[in-house]
């Protein structure tokens, strides 16, 4: 009985970083892998050098979509700097992987999810990006408690911006746009000045929503 080589998308990303590997590098050590382990490799190339989260790359949300539905059963990078920016993108993405039946493989790091051992070291992985995420919102939630028992004030100044609002703006920041692009956008589409005085939208004001609900999402992690 014959075994189906693993259907692998090769998913390498180009890098304005002088210090980062090469796609040409990235490449190489892909078709590596593949022909030590016999894979299906099919290569896919972006750049997204200035892409600040997972949503602001088009070529890794196609591969990813294409694992949910099948036509490909993993992705798999050279280094795990290129998958991902940060430890929460990267348990995001294995959380996604495990849901859909797919595997994912970091040839750097030796993480290979179609294996019971790369799995291992990827729940470790996942585990240690939840627990940095706890300790931050804990010692968020300890400096303002210290704040408020000292003076008697909460941290920051009141917000005249709505919650629902600072929420939109939280995520439109974590697409890449920056503070300046997400005032223009809230000018253009008319929404409601932060205050009366307020002659337009400003980047000042997209800083400190997101600052807010960053505090906000951080507290509710442990809350």
């Amino acid at each position: 009985m014959t075994t189906e080589p693993l259907r692998v998308l090769g998913y390498v990303r180009r890098s304005t970083d002088k210090q980062a590997m090469s796609p040409e590098t990235q490449a190489r050590r892909l078709r590596d892998a593949a022909e030590i382990f016999g894979w299906d490799l099919t290569i896919r190339e972006e750049d997204a050098a200035s892409a600040k989260s997972l949503d602001g790359r088009p070529v890794l949300a196609q591969a990813m979509d294409d694992c949910d539905r099948g036509r490909a059963d993993a992705v798999a990078v050279a280094a795990l700097d290129r998958l991902a920016r940060s430890t929460r993108d990267f348990a995001d993405v294995l959380d996604r992987a495990e849901r859909q039946s797919w595997s994912v493989v970091c040839l750097d790091l030796g993480v290979d999810t179609s294996t019971d051992s790369g799995r291992l070291v990827a729940d470790i992985r996942a585990a240690v990006a939840q627990w940095e995420r706890r300790i931050i919102a804990s010692r968020t939630r300890e400096g303002m408690a210290t704040i408020r028992a000292t003076t008697g004030k909460h941290m920051g100044r009141p917000s005249a911006i709505p919650t629902d609002v600072e929420e939109r703006i939280y995520d439109l920041n974590r697409t890449g746009l920056s503070a300046s692009a997400i005032a223009r956008l809230l000018e253009d589409e008319g929404v409601r000045r932060p205050t009366a005085r307020s002659k337009s939208w400003h980047h000042s004001h997209i800083v400190a929503a997101v600052r807010r609900e960053q505090v906000r999402r951080n507290a509710a992690l442990v809350g």
